[in-house]
């Protein structure tokens, strides 16, 4: 499993759950959030017009820079599209 780094604390992962990619967030080493979601639907997001994937804890928000990991209410970190489409496919 990679992880990116999302700023000093955080990291994010995309793990394989079956038939489904789960989402994970870890601060300071420890899971702090996570959301499962199917495959095609997060690739979907992607190359679509949606700005924002999930409510709740973590959220996706998609923005020119790339794609924004929220937590709890706060943005920890922008990764690059093709870097996210890469853990999703690592992933499967």
């Amino acid at each position: 499993m990679e992880l990116i780094k999302l700023n000093n604390d955080f990291y994010f992962a995309i793990e394989n759950s079956g038939n489904k990619a789960r989402l994970v967030v870890y601060n300071s080493g420890v899971e702090n959030v996570c959301r499962k979601e199917g495959f095609a639907k997060l690739k979907r997001f992607t190359t679509s017009d949606e700005k924002k994937l999930f409510g709740g804890r973590l959220q996706l928000h998609k923005n020119i820079a790339g794609i924004a990991i929220e937590v709890k209410g706060k943005i920890e970190g922008i990764i690059k599209a093709d870097d996210f489409l890469k853990l999703l496919s690592d992933a499967t």
